[in-house]
Order: C-alpha cells, then sequence, then structure tokens
C-alpha cells in the first residue's frame, strides 16, 4: 500500500510548482522582452557612438581647416592696436576668454592687449590668428569654439551645484 503522507506531498508539490509557473509567466515574458529591449539599446548606442566618432573627426578636420589668412594679409595687416583688438572682439560678441581660446592665446592676453597703451608688438602666429578671425562671423567664431572645446559628459555645467 501506497504511502498517503508521500502522495499527499507529492501531489501539493506539483500543484505549488503548476501555481508558481502561471504566476511567474508574466515575468518571464516580461524579463525577455527587457532583454531584447535592453540588447536593442546596446546596438543602437553602439551606432550612435560610432557616428559620432566619426562626426568629431569630421569638425576637427573642419576645424584645422579653419580659415586662414595668406602671407601678403598677414603682412599688410594693421592689427597691433588695443581699440581695434577690442572692436574685432566685440563684433565677434565674444568674452576675453573666449577670444583668447579662438586665438590659441589665454584671456588674461587679450586683457593686456585691450588695456595696453599704444602699439601691439604681436608675434607672427597670433598676428596671421587675428586676420583670420576678422573673416569670421559672430556665428561662425561661437561654432569655432563649441567645436574647439566640446564639454565633457561628466562635467558639469557652470553654476549648478552638486546635490548633497
Amino acid at each position: 500500500m501506497p504511502n498517503i503522507g508521500a502522495l499527499l506531498k507529492e501531489e501539493i508539490r506539483r500543484l505549488a510548482r503548476k501555481e508558481a509557473r502561471a504566476l511567474t509567466a508574466k515575468l518571464r515574458r516580461d524579463t525577455a522582452k527587457l532583454k531584447r529591449t535592453a540588447a536593442e539599446h546596446k546596438r543602437r548606442l553602439t551606432t550612435l557612438e560610432r557616428d559620432n566618432r566619426r562626426l568629431v573627426a569630421e569638425a576637427d578636420v573642419r576645424l584645422k581647416e579653419a580659415v586662414e589668412a595668406s602671407p601678403e594679409e598677414i603682412a599688410s595687416a594693421r592689427v597691433g592696436s588695443a581699440g581695434r583688438i577690442r572692436a574685432l572682439r566685440r563684433r565677434l560678441r565674444l568674452t576675453q576668454a573666449e577670444f583668447g581660446k579662438l586665438l590659441g592665446v589665454s584671456g588674461n592676453t587679450v586683457f593686456l592687449w585691450e588695456s595696453s597703451p599704444g602699439r601691439l608688438n604681436l608675434r607672427a602666429r597670433t598676428k596671421a590668428a587675428i586676420v583670420a578671425a576678422r573673416k569670421l562671423s559672430a556665428r561662425e567664431a561661437k561654432r569655432k569654439l563649441q567645436l574647439m572645446a566640446p564639454s565633457p559628459a561628466g562635467k558639469r555645467r557652470k553654476g549648478t551645484r552638486k546635490s548633497r
């Protein structure tokens, strides 16, 4: 004669498994759907990162092919006064720091140029950069600055506080 306790125990176990399977079926479907979605997002992220690398490389090339001045323009250019530097910077609607970054000097250097009396003695590279900057519009200058210094993803924006 079979053991009734063992039979009841086995039947209870079987019914419990059946109930558990029914209760977790939706969970399994949802989990599978989430895994597929995560895989799709990974594929899209990979594609976007590849496109981003390509676009950044193209922007770097365009930035290096920046507007340049011919040696004749540089030789005949009159850029050596504080007023001319200030007027160019204001026409481009840039701060001293931005203007300095555009020319490859510091913002403090631009401040010193603008506040110095008399003629400025500029290096050839700096004079060439100023002559090239004359050819830019305010919008082009801002765009060039954006291309020169893309903000890192982890860096906080100016004026935001870190939550504690």
